[in-house]
């Protein structure tokens, strides 16, 4: 029998990837395809939305799938490339949440030599961004081996001329990761239009895996932003950290 507890915690999943794909959607990096899932705490198990336009998808449709790739519950059926995902979980424990979608200023960037510049406190947050040098689809172990020793322990990755893979510790901070990553790649291609984006001195590489388990402030305005829950639930669901304290 499963606990209640633990039906609770992929309930409460279900309803986040549901929430993340509409942000995803009305934030205008994720279209028809695209995919965003949630690791399931203490099982070699996640939960992705099917393969049709995330923004269609409810909790009841999202699915279940192993470490193999294979779809264990839901009606199905799963995206192409959720061995991407797999082999993330299975790899890298730090990973929580995993996003794949076409941004399409950052397949711009990804196909740029210099790659995303740290030219900004966002784009430096990432502490470098791999570039998986091939456009086909991740559905093989072949190509999945290869990817995962391409993003080796960072954050995100752009696969040339193809899109993006981020990463987080949560559902939130994956699609936050996802978002800043889009930003600082159109803000790389608004400079170029006009000058040499540059390294930014004295930049603190690395981000706050705090700031995205818990992002107080972003989150709650992207739900706001896009009517995703009335304003005094998401107003209740704020946990700020207390007056004085910062990350």
């Amino acid at each position: 029998m499963v606990a209640a507890t633990e039906i609770d915690v992929v309930t409460d999943l279900k309803r986040r990837i549901v929430e993340g794909l509409a942000i995803l959607t009305g934030e205008g990096i994720m279209d028809g395809a695209g995919h965003l899932s949630a690791r399931i705490p203490g099982t070699d198990t996640f939960l992705i939305n099917p393969r049709f336009p995330g923004i269609l998808a409810d909790p009841d449709d999202i699915c279940t799938v192993d470490l193999n790739a294979k779809r264990i519950g839901g009606r199905g059926p799963i995206p192409s490339e959720s061995i991407i995902h797999a082999i993330l979980y299975r790899d890298r424990p730090d990973v929580q949440s995993v996003v794949h979608c076409h941004a399409r200023y950052s397949i711009l960037v990804s196909l740029l030599d210099s790659g995303l510049i740290p030219f900004s406190r966002t784009a430096a947050s990432f502490d470098g961004v791999p570039v998986f040098p091939e456009s086909h689809g991740i559905n093989t172990p072949a190509l999945a081996e290869r990817f995962i020793r391409s993003i080796g322990d960072k954050a995100v990755a752009l696969l040339q001329g193809h899109g993006i893979v981020a990463t987080g510790p949560t559902v939130e901070g994956a699609c936050i990761n996802g978002l800043n990553l889009e930003k600082a790649s159109q803000d790389q291609i608004t400079m170029m239009s006009f000058t040499t984006p540059k390294p930014l001195a004295g930049r603190a590489l690395g981000q706050s895996n705090e700031r995205l388990e818990n992002p107080y402030r972003m989150w709650p305005y992207l739900l706001n932003k896009h009517g995703i829950r009335p304003r005094a639930a998401i107003k209740a669901s704020i946990h700020s950290l207390p007056e004085g304290e910062h990350y």
